[in-house]
């Protein structure tokens, strides 16, 4: 009787140290020490201190910023379930795999990083703001699922194709500049925005802007554009009816090969339905 007395004791002694095992373990590995040290400024008890970060004190991170401090290897973040928003801005990160089931994430700012492939990105559905500025990306395919965003900065980076962001009809303000673009069409449903960025590439069609009636400020800089036709018919359109965006609209054009009649007839027409036009 006593030895089964002792064999239940060391049963439950074991389960419950496994119990307290799950709760106490090192939160995994985490290789990286600028990102462990991030980490650590948010678990309010171990801040000044050297024990390991459990898997308890990473679901407790609700908020991550983590700018510009040398960060490379994202392995352990993914213990973070609970993030609602990340800034990893000015690091050097180039594998974003971790990333793809923290799907409580609302704001993604990963700017100025190293990045190629955003495909983990495209997991993270509930992304209201995402900021992917100066990077090397090239394939917008997998943010095609990101119908939630309001916020979209993808400038400085090597795309030439936008039909995936045909779907993301929520955009307010989105940023483009910088890239290869030669093709805004599928941007044509994309029509609630307030702050479109094109600058800095080798668009020549602007009829896809023609949809837009929210806008207040269009940047069109250094691009092939020579014919604001489709822009002239918004303005007029909106100028003689609704009155949602003309008078209020700000357009940046310098850099454009307008013909002498776009400058001497569309210029000033967008300018008698009241938009500004700052540089030419």
């Amino acid at each position: 009787m006593t030895h089964l007395a002792n064999t239940l004791t060391a049963i439950v002694l074991t389960g419950s140290l496994a119990h307290g095992l799950v709760g106490l373990a090192v939160a995994g590995s985490i290789p990286d020490k600028k990102l462990e040290a991030a980490l650590r400024t948010q678990v309010f008890e171990k801040r000044d201190k050297t024990d390991e970060l459990t898997d308890d004190d990473l679901k407790k991170i609700f908020v991550l910023k983590a700018k510009g401090k040398g960060i490379r290897d994202l392995t352990g973040l993914e213990k973070c379930v609970n993030l609602h928003e990340l800034d990893l801005a000015k690091n050097e990160i180039t594998d974003l795999a971790p990333l793809k089931g923290l799907t409580h994430l609302q704001s993604l700012d990963l700017s100025d990083n190293k990045i190629g492939d955003v495909a983990p990105v495209g997991e993270l559905t509930g992304l209201q703001f995402l900021e992917l500025s100066n990077n090397q990306i090239a394939s917008l395919q997998p943010l095609g699922k990101l119908v939630k965003l309001s916020a979209l900065y993808l400038a400085g980076n090597k795309i030439a194709d936008v039909s995936p962001l045909g779907e993301l009809v929520k955009l307010s303000s989105l940023d483009l500049a910088k890239n290869q673009i030669s093709n805004i069409a599928p941007l044509a449903n994309v029509n609630r925005l307030s702050t479109l960025k094109l600058s800095d590439n080798s668009i020549e069609d602007i009829t896809a802007i023609e949809k837009q009636k929210q806008l207040s400020m269009l940047f069109l800089e250094r691009n092939k554009i020579g014919d604001m036709a489709p822009l002239v018919r918004a303005a007029k359109a909106d100028a003689e009816g609704e009155k949602r965006f003309a008078p209020f609209l700000r357009l940046y054009l310098a850099g454009n090969p307008l013909s002498e009649g776009a400058k001497k007839d569309q210029v000033s027409g967008l300018r008698s339905y009241g938009v500004r036009i700052e540089s030419q």
